[in-house]
């Protein structure tokens, strides 16, 4: 009879790890923004039917309660419920391997040619369209966050405490004790509805080992070269502790490699944040261009595995216990302060890359004019990237 049922009730273990590696290449190769999580759901729910609609969105919900890319922690979840912890590998490495060697290839391009005229004005443009798009994305991000005086408090001390240049770590922290302050979570009702724990899987000590012992050889083979070593510990601490979508990473990024390491000009990091719209994959893979620029081939590697290992690691760790953790009312007032600082945060960033890039009246034109398409004509941002840029080089080459 369990034979029967097993003949006629495939398992996940049947599905091939090339099936789904290459399954998630084909995402990480085409899908750009917001459009990856349609393709996630038409490919592994509707298409192949590895997950079921329900699960699928448990895994969003997760992916959207823990730090790092949103995506790719549900890229990890979703190799995981197929086929455990060798899934996640293969749909994490699938999903990242595309994004990464276009980052690599045209980080290549830029460090070695952005010092030609006409590819120097190309990019002195991108830097107009990026203000613009940091623009949209604190709209975006605030009128989702900022939804009480609290939060819009939190924000403001955020932004003030970011302007006396101090460690964003810390700033994290306070947000999240003053949040604790002004919702005062200790006071709320419990709706006595039980926890979704449909997440939960059963907890494997072997697996957290595997994966434990896999980030400790990386860091001591990278310990050969104390550089590289670096670049895994920045990203990976920036992969810890920031929330919500890959915009909100870009403070972080910016402090750590712009002012603390000076691995990168604010002109340069400008460019890493358009590369990582344009290209498909997250955002957050301007971690692979930050590397290239530090150490090459090398550092571009150490760095993209510094800033993803955080999802794989955090999936295996809270996936157990996900259910109870994510209704905790302590957990959800922390969140709460952590995503309105960002707020904050941002728009230090985008005050500081305006007075750097909108330095003429043709810049400042271009940026709104790219505000206006984002947010009115709701055009895409690979679009807005590149016509934005080329008019710009359009223009310069007409006045000059």
């Amino acid at each position: 009879m369990d034979q029967a049922l097993a003949t006629s009730t495939p398992g996940p273990k049947e599905i091939s790890l090339r099936e789904i590696f290459f399954t998630f290449f084909k995402m990480g190769l085409t899908a750009f923004g917001p459009a990856m999580m349609a393709e996630a759901k038409k490919n592994i729910v509707k298409r192949k039917k590895w997950l079921d609609e329900q699960e699928f969105l448990n895994g969003l919900a997760l992916a959207q309660f823990l730090p790092g890319a949103t995506f790719v922690t549900l890229t990890v979840f979703m190799g995981y419920r197929i086929r455990r912890l060798a899934g996640a590998f293969a749909s994490f490495t699938g999903f990242i391997l595309p994004p990464t060697a276009l980052m690599a290839f045209l980080s290549y391009l830029y460090f070695r040619y952005s010092g030609i005229s006409l590819v120097h004005s190309a990019f002195a443009g991108l830097e107009a369209v990026v203000v613009a798009l940091i623009a949209n994305a604190v709209l975006d991000i605030g009128k989702s966050v900022l939804k009480d005086w609290k939060a819009i408090a939190i924000a403001i001390v955020a932004l003030g405490v970011a302007w006396l240049n101090i460690s964003i770590f810390l700033i994290l922290l306070l947000a999240g004790c003053l949040s604790i302050i002004l919702y005062r979570p200790w006071t709320t009702v419990r709706n006595g509805s039980p926890a979704d724990t449909k997440p939960a899987l059963s907890f494997s000590t072997r697996e957290i080992i595997i994966v434990l012992g896999a980030i400790a050889i990386i860091a001591l083979l990278s310990g050969l070269n104390p550089l590289l070593l670096r670049l895994e510990s920045v990203f990976f601490g920036i992969g810890l502790f920031v929330f919500g979508n890959g915009f909100t990473m870009i403070p972080l990024i910016q402090q750590q490699v712009v002012n603390v390491y000076h691995w990168l000009s604010l002109s340069q990091f400008a460019v890493g944040i358009a590369l990582g719209q344009v290209t498909p994959g997250p955002i957050v893979i301007t971690a692979t261009f930050v590397g290239y620029k530090v150490a090459g081939l090398l550092g571009a590697a150490a760095a993209t595995i510094g800033i993803f290992a955080p999802c794989f690691l955090l999936v295996l760790l809270v996936m157990p216990v996900y259910g109870k953790v994510k209704e905790n009312r302590w957990v959800k007032a922390v969140f709460k302060g952590i995503l309105a600082s960002f707020v904050g945060l941002m728009t230090l960033v985008l005050w500081g890359m305006a007075w750097h890039s909108l330095t003429d009246p043709i810049t400042i034109v271009l940026a709104l004019a790219a505000l206006a398409a984002l947010r009115f004509a709701k055009l895409d941002v690979l679009w807005v990237v590149l016509s934005g840029t080329a008019l710009y080089l359009l223009v310069q080459m007409i006045c000059h």
